[in-house]
C-alpha cells in the first residue's frame, strides 16, 4: 500500500472527526465550551461549576444535555462531581491529556504556549528514538510510502491540507516502522494535535527547507543509518518548534495590535509633549 493510501486514511479520518464535530449536537458544543475554559485556566482547579440550572439558563439548553455534557469532560478527567459539593475542575495532573478533544481545547486557549512546548517536549523524547528503531527495522513497503509521503510534501502548495496531511503521514509511518504497537497508537493519538502545530510550523519555514530536512531523515533511514536518523529527526523537530513558537507570537502580537487600534484608533493621540493629534 503506498503512501497515498496511508494519506488518504489520514483524511478520511479527519474528514469522519469534522463531520461529527459539523453536526449541531449541544451536548458536544456544550462540553467544549466548558472544556476550552478549563483548558485556559478561566475555570481553575478547584472551582465549581455553575450549578444545572444555571447553565441551562446560561446556554438554553435542557438539563439532560447539561448533566450529558457534565459527564463527557468527567470522563476525561477534567471534573468531578459530588452529591453534596457540585461539580468541579480536578488538577491537570489528572487530565487526560492525550485525548484528542483535550488536546485540542489546549491549542485553542490564549496561553497555549505551555501545551506546545510539552508537545514538542514528548515528541523530542520518542522520535528520534523512534527514527533511529526505523532505520534498522523499516521494510521496503513501509520504505516505499515514507519516500511518496515526502514527494506529496515537496509536491503540493505549502499549508495545504494535502501537504499537512502528507507531513503527518511520513511522521506516523516512522512510528509504525518501529515495529512497536505502543509507539504507533501514539502517532493515532496525537494526531489532531499534529495536524494543527503542522499548519502553525509550514507558515514560517520555507517549503524547500523543510522539505530538506525531512529529506534527510528519510535518507538516513533509507541507508539504515539510525544515529543520523535520530539526529535529523531532532533536529527537524527543534526546527519546527522553533517555527510554531515563531506563528504563534506573530498571532499574539496581530491580536495585541488589533486591540490597541481598536481601543485608540478613533481616539486623538498625545503625543510626548503633550501635543494632541487625530489619526489620519
Amino acid at each position: 500500500m503506498g503512501a497515498n493510501a496511508e494519506i488518504g486514511r489520514v483524511q478520511q479520518r479527519a474528514g469522519r472527526r469534522e463531520e461529527i464535530g459539523d453536526k449541531p449536537n449541544r451536548t458536544m458544543s456544550l462540553a467544549a465550551d466548558i472544556g476550552c475554559k478549563i483548558a485556559s485556566g478561566e475555570l481553575a482547579a478547584g472551582s465549581a461549576l455553575p450549578t444545572e440550572i444555571e447553565i441551562q439558563n446560561q446556554y438554553g439548553v435542557s438539563r439532560t444535555v447539561v448533566r450529558e455534557a457534565i459527564r463527557h469532560l468527567a470522563a476525561k478527567g477534567l471534573v468531578t462531581v459530588g452529591p453534596k459539593v457540585g461539580t468541579r475542575v480536578r488538577e491537570s495532573i489528572d487530565w487526560n491529556m492525550l485525548d484528542a478533544e483535550v488536546m485540542r481545547w489546549h491549542l485553542v486557549a490564549p496561553g497555549r504556549r505551555p501545551f506546545v512546548e510539552a508537545l514538542y517536549e514528548m515528541r523530542l523524547i520518542n522520535e528520534p528514538d523512534a527514527a533511529r528503531l526505523a532505520a534498522t527495522r523499516i521494510t521496503p513497503e513501509q520504505l516505499a510510502r515514507l519516500g511518496e509521503a515526502l514527494r506529496a510534501m515537496a509536491d503540493n502548495p505549502r499549508g495545504s491540507n494535502e501537504l499537512i496531511v502528507a507531513d503527518l503521514a511520513f511522521h506516523r509511518i516512522v512510528l509504525e516502522a518501529t515495529g512497536n504497537s505502543i509507539l504507533r497508537s501514539l502517532g493515532s493519538m496525537i494526531e489532531r494535535s499534529l495536524s494543527i502545530s503542522f499548519s502553525l510550523s509550514w507558515r514560517q519555514n520555507p517549503q524547500e527547507e523543510t522539505v530538506r530536512q525531512h529529506a534527510r531523515v528519510h535518507d538516513a533511514i533509507k541507508r539504515g543509518d539510525g544515529e543520523a536518523a535520530a539526529l535529523f529527526m531532532r533536529r527537524l523537530i527543534e526546527s519546527a518548534f522553533e517555527d510554531v513558537i515563531a506563528a504563534l507570537y506573530v498571532e499574539e502580537a496581530g491580536r495585541t495590535l488589533k486591540a490597541f487600534r481598536d481601543d485608540h484608533l478613533e481616539l486623538p493621540f498625545q503625543g510626548l509633549s503633550g501635543e494632541t493629534f487625530l489619526h489620519d
